[in-house]
């Protein structure tokens, strides 16, 4: 049996760690190009095939070709590399250019198979007599359907008992919006999703590769990429959206905008957090600091359908905060649409939550600023730091970065909020706009003198550097 000599120092070990325990059974690996994910696959795969005599095992993808034009090469090479001899330890078997098996000399068969759609076969008859002893689906995000990966999962019994093994699954991937996204890392509310106790997720970037020489080349090739897929494949950033055209914010990136900001969070510094009050789908409430001109978030809280709740989650992480703490948000919340309390209204529940902090002061306008204008002065801020505000976003903030990049602009200039039906509820909310509302609160209640210079200025812009400072904020 070949040595498997995966470092512990390597994402590779814990993934192996987990395809091998006595409690996981469903493993996703990856979330980037070149993160090792094909060799961790064909290692695990032909170790088990060599171990267990007569065991057997799927290699699936949406396509058999795509199989046939990388995942059957990478299986040959290690093949090789191990020692193993075509024609004497295995036999691969195809038929019509298609790959069909790897049947190995002591019983043990890998077969391949494709996971597309097919309308003739929609519940996939196809599968319906394999009895299999493991499986790993590759790719699964280039159109594997949620449907045939539950289905090939619930053929996995063959020998079980015998080898003392559970069912075990490996899906490896590149970032995507598909059900992988949603059954493992972001639910449809943004939210991270809380595996069960038999599910791992381990994120694999390209630096993640034993190979540094590989490293060097691929991780330059990702770089030049264009936003979107720098995001997924370099990043492994599952909340890549890619752009096409109509964007509210066409100047946001992720790669400028979005790094690990949290940690920066100073408990003798203001907060400043902001709101956005909604019953479906819920409250946002964003949380920032501000030195001079550079604003960052560090938090936000999502999605809770009560005020009082959502202040309440975030009484429990900075309840011990130990200065001031000044709060935004939407004007309209003075009228209470979401209180829990006759004759209270969102503002006074908030300030009520938060009273056991040093002091609370409200910084909410009398009316929401101008739509259209305040998305053309946040944007110029996002392209050229406009007079010299800087606006940074801590990686965390999931549902801040999806909206900035998912809202779209009207044909009035205003924000594009087109309604979903919850597919549970059949209640019709907007699933875009309300964290980037919250900011857009702040921003221009907080940086209010440039703001008011902007919306005088109207096309003749304020520029970086150009106006004279005015009165000093206290932050």
């Amino acid at each position: 049996m070949v040595d498997i000599d995966f470092k512990p120092s390597w994402k590779q070990h814990l993934a192996w760690q987990a395809l091998e325990d006595d409690t996981t059974e469903e493993v996703v690996y990856g979330g980037a190009a070149g993160g090792g994910k094909s060799y961790l696959g064909v290692c695990w795969k032909v170790y088990r095939r060599l171990r267990y005599a007569g065991s057997r095992g799927v290699t699936a993808r949406t396509r058999l070709i795509d199989l046939k034009e990388s995942t059957v090469v990478t299986y040959l090479k290690v093949l090789t590399a191990w020692g193993l001899v075509m024609g004497k330890d295995y036999r691969y078997v195809s038929r019509s250019g298609a790959p069909e098996a790897l049947i190995f000399a002591n019983g043990s068969r890998e077969i391949f198979k494709e996971l597309a759609y097919s309308p003739a076969d929609e519940d996939y008859q196809r599968l319906g007599s394999l009895e299999i002893t493991d499986v790993w689906i590759e790719e699964a995000n280039d159109g594997v359907p949620e449907k045939g990966a539950d289905i090939i999962k619930s053929r996995i019994r063959w020998m079980l008992p015998e080898f003392g093994l559970i069912p075990k699954m490996l899906i490896t991937c590149n970032p995507g919006y598909t059900w992988v996204r949603l059954k493992y890392v972001y639910d449809v509310d943004n939210n991270p999703v809380q595996l069960k106790p038999y599910q791992q997720v381990i994120q694999a970037l390209v630096t993640d590769n034993p190979d540094k020489a590989f490293v060097a080349t691929y991780k330059k090739s990702l770089e030049q990429m264009k936003d979107y897929d720098r995001q997924r494949l370099l990043d492994g950033d599952w909340n890549a959206v890619e752009k096409t055209g109509g964007e509210f914010y066409p100047s946001f990136d992720t790669q400028l905008h979005v790094g690990d900001y949290a940690k920066s969070y100073n408990p003798g510094l203001p907060l400043h957090i902001t709101l956005d009050f909604n019953l479906t789908p819920g409250v946002t409430l964003n949380v920032w600091q501000v030195r001079g001109k550079q604003a960052t978030q560090i938090d936000e809280f999502t999605q809770d359908g009560k005020t009082t709740l959502t202040c309440q989650r975030f009484m429990r992480k900075y309840g011990g905060h130990q200065a001031e703490v000044f709060v935004y948000g939407d004007p309209a919340g003075k009228h209470g649409d979401t209180r829990t309390e006759q004759g209270s209204n969102d503002f006074t529940i908030v300030v009520k939550e938060l009273r056991k902090l040093p002091k609370v002061t409200l910084r909410v306008e009398a009316s929401a600023p101008s739509v259209s204008m305040r998305g053309l002065w946040i944007d110029d801020i996002l392209a050229h730091e406009q007079d010299g505000i800087r606006l940074r976003f801590d990686r965390g903030c999931n549902v801040t970065s999806t909206d900035y990049q998912k809202v779209k602009k009207a044909s009035d200039g205003t924000k594009d909020k087109k309604k979903v039906q919850d597919p549970k509820t059949k209640v019709s909310y907007e699933p875009y706009g309300h964290a980037t509302d919250a900011n857009d609160y702040f921003l221009c209640r907080c940086f209010q003198n440039e703001w008011r210079a902007y919306q005088r200025a109207g096309s003749n812009k304020p520029k970086m550097g150009t106006r004279a400072e005015t009165n000093q904020r206290a932050y």
